[in-house]
């Protein structure tokens, strides 16, 4: 029972932190991309009045020197645009880039220790939205400004990096950045417009959970011109039967959790396309792969490029 009981509260985990990017409104196109992301250059003028993904907005009277990150994709960004030395705080699970690990931490993106954050007097904060209301009612009243990202689609993720890079006054850098990324982007989908057929896909984020509707990695799997067979759940986070998955038939399984042993073993899936086949796709929770699919930073076309690699490694392998 304890073992189980742990198994489940990692599945939890694993939902919790793919929850990071559930949030908003962006949309993606599987065949051209667009100019939905307006990139901004040259120097920024204070006062500059910003909006965060959560519709809050925020004004900040001078370029902030000293910024607390509360998520690993923030951290990621800053330091994409060259704002590494303005971090002061991050999270327990900042692994990227390697300079981020000097930068002390605050504990856990979900309950961060407030009392560590207000000691590093930032002037800026930037959160997911796991933030609570209360955390963040504390860290205003130290005249700290708070931003929430919460992206659900690569154009979304694009947009914050450009929010970021004009909130730190590199604009320049931010937009070199989502130039780079929408050309790396267009490349994958031009590529993946030639498979022969579209092929089907599950995604396993543990006992069964999956990306639905208005999940980043729904909106992923629509990029790479494969088909979500939970695309029509009715919530982001749908948990589907077996039954649900046998009669589906997936031609690719993806695994954020289970192991490629343990989804073979499980009954009726040996009528499955993507086990008869072997194409399974696992990225263990906390793995490199695994943080370049789910993380909501300037990686995320890297972790387009996996994902549409295992989806088709027909088209890669030439």
């Amino acid at each position: 029972m304890k073992k189980k009981s742990i198994q489940s509260l990692l599945v939890i985990f694993v939902i919790l932190t793919l929850m990071v990017s559930v949030t908003g409104c962006q949309q993606s196109s599987a065949t051209q991309v667009t100019s939905a992301v307006e990139t901004k250059n040259g120097a920024v003028t204070y006062p500059l009045t910003v909006t965060d993904d959560m519709g809050n907005t925020v004004t900040l009277d001078k370029e902030p020197q000293k910024i607390v990150s509360l998520s690993p994709a923030t951290t990621e960004i800053l330091f994409a645009v060259d704002a590494g030395d303005k971090v002061v705080g991050r999270t327990d699970y900042d692994n990227y880039p390697e300079a981020a690990l000097a930068v002390p931490s605050i504990g856990d993106f979900n309950a961060p220790n407030v009392e560590k954050i207000i000691a590093l007097t930032p002037d800026l904060v930037l959160a997911s939205n796991f933030i609570s209301d209360d955390i963040r009612q504390q860290l205003e009243a130290t005249g700290a400004k708070v931003l929430v990202f919460s992206p659900v689609s690569i154009d979304g993720i694009m947009n914050d990096i450009i929010t970021v890079g004009e909130v730190t006054n590199t604009n320049n850098q931010a937009s070199q950045e989502v130039t780079k990324m929408t050309a790396d982007r267009q490349t994958i989908i031009d590529k993946v417009k030639t498979a022969a057929a579209q092929k089907s896909v599950f995604i396993d984020v543990g006992d069964f959970f999956s990306a639905g509707p208005g999940s980043m990695l729904d909106s992923m799997l629509t990029d790479i011109n494969a088909k979500n067979i939970a695309a029509d759940a009715a919530t982001p986070w749908p948990q589907l039967s077996t039954e649900q998955i046998i009669t589906s038939n997936p031609d690719v399984y993806i695994s954020l959790y289970s192991t490629p042993e343990q989804i073979k073993a499980t009954p009726g899936f040996d009528k499955i396309t993507a086990i008869k086949n072997n194409q399974i796709a696992y990225y263990a929770f906390l793995s490199p792969n695994s943080d370049l699919v789910q993380r909501p930073g300037p990686r995320i076309v890297e972790g387009l490029a996996l994902l549409a690699k295992d989806v088709y490694p027909e088209l890669f392998s030439k």
